[in-house]
């Protein structure tokens, strides 16, 4: 009988995209799955596929940025499902735009998906796996959190502020048997990119050509489910967010790649903004 059979996953935004995929990766594998996201519709769907492996899928409708709901959620999984073994936050949500066209409200969705939502959840369920003395827990960062680029730095300083915040815990946690593993993600081709259109013409090429140098979100969960299998503390996933992170250590190096992103890429004044959330 597999190791894995009988365990339990959870995973957010398990309706579309990486947690979808990641969701298929680990019910081939055998565990029992535990599948969130806002869509019904679509998380519905995706537990009749995730079924189809055989394994037992429960879903649960919950806002990741509802601190109660989470909470409320955590409370009915456990009594009616039992412990988890191991926790994904893959939900969240995208942006790109300077920072001066940055809204206020857009840096709270921002915060309260991609960096209160794994929190709140990582609290919901530690008590639990404390007890047990056991558990792993997934935090979804982006490779963004390395390039640091103009145009999207909203989202890369929440998701650097997530990488900071899983990278820690995993020394913290080590000492109750429990293992964080922070995932860096490259560019993924989902369907937030194919939205974006950008606001120069540099822009509107980069966007268009996101499928022929961007990652199949296949690719990335079975990477991800890798990671998870060998409890690696940190999982870059691409050799470019590799380059990206020491490129940081060469003197002059961020600030010319900074510079030159800009110029092709940023707006110029008189221009509207080039803001999407989703």
């Amino acid at each position: 009988m597999s190791k894995s059979r009988g365990k339990k996953v959870l995973i957010t935004g398990a309706a579309s995209g990486i947690g979808r995929c990641t969701a298929e990766e680990f019910a081939r594998a055998g565990y029992d799955l535990v599948l969130t996201d806002i869509n019904q519709p679509a998380l519905d769907e995706v537990a009749e596929q995730m079924r189809g492996h055989g394994v037992q899928v429960h879903t649960c409708v919950c806002d990741v940025s509802k601190q109660r709901e989470v909470q409320e959620m955590a409370r009915g999984v456990l009594a009616e499902v039992g412990a988890i073994d191991i926790l994904i936050n893959n939900a969240g949500v995208g942006h790109t735009g300077e920072l001066v066209d940055t809204s206020l409200k857009t840096w709270r969705t921002l915060i309260d998906v991609n960096l209160w939502g794994p929190i709140y959840h990582v609290y919901a369920f530690l008590p639990h796996m404390q007890e047990r003395g056991s558990g792993q827990i997934v935090n979804v960062s982006s490779g963004q959190a390395f390039f640091r680029l103009p145009t999207w730095g909203a989202y890369a300083a929440v998701k650097a502020a997530l990488g900071v915040f899983s990278e820690v815990l995993h020394y913290e946690l080590r000492k109750y048997g429990i293992r964080v593993t922070t995932v860096y993600p490259f560019m993924v081709n989902t369907p937030f990119y194919r939205n974006i259109t950008g606001d120069t013409w540099a822009a509107k090429l980069s966007m268009k050509l996101v499928p022929y140098y961007s990652m199949k979100p296949e690719t990335v969960a079975r990477i991800i489910f890798k990671a998870v299998k060998h409890k690696r503390k940190v999982e870059t996933v691409s050799v470019i967010n590799d380059v990206a992170f020491y490129v940081q250590a060469i003197p002059f190096a961020p600030a010319i790649i900074a510079a030159t992103t800009n110029f092709v890429l940023g707006k110029r004044p008189g221009h509207g903004a080039a803001e999407r959330s989703a």
